[in-house]
Formats: structure tokens, sequence, C-alpha cells
């Protein structure tokens, strides 16, 4: 796993900006956790700004599935 897990959640998330749609679901399901950049794009501003379970939500409500949430030892927890 490259980087280092969060230091409150112990995860570490990840958008495929190059598959992002856009689409904003996981900023409207986590905003402390997920914004849109200048090009609309999802990007991770803080992984530790909502509990896991909220990310994982996050992240399975995007519609193309950008989005990967990894466990400390590198392991899926989504998808």
């Amino acid at each position: 796993m490259a980087g280092e897990p969060s230091p409150k959640n112990r995860i570490r998330v990840e958008v495929q900006r190059d598959v992002c749609i856009g689409s904003g679901d996981c900023v409207d399901s986590a905003p402390g956790v997920f914004r849109l950049d200048d090009d609309d794009v999802a990007v991770v501003i803080d992984p530790d700004g909502a509990d896991v379970q909220e990310i994982v939500d996050a992240a399975s409500s995007c519609p193309i599935a950008a989005i990967f949430v990894y466990d400390e030892d590198g392991g899926y927890l989504y998808p």
C-alpha cells in the first residue's frame, strides 16, 4: 500500500481521477472527506473527516466505483 494510513481512522482513501465523472455523490455523503476540484473531479481532503462506515458508504455511492478505501494493512474495505 502506498502512503501511510490516516492518523485517526487508520485508512487510505483513493479516487481514480481518470475515471471520476464528478457526480458529487461522495461529496454529498461525506463532505468532510471529499470535494470536487476545479476540474469537477473528486479529491480526498481528509480521510479522517468522517467515520469509516460513512466513508465506505460514500465510496459505495459513486456511480462508477472510482473510490477505493483500504485498511491500514492495505486490504480493501471498499470495493
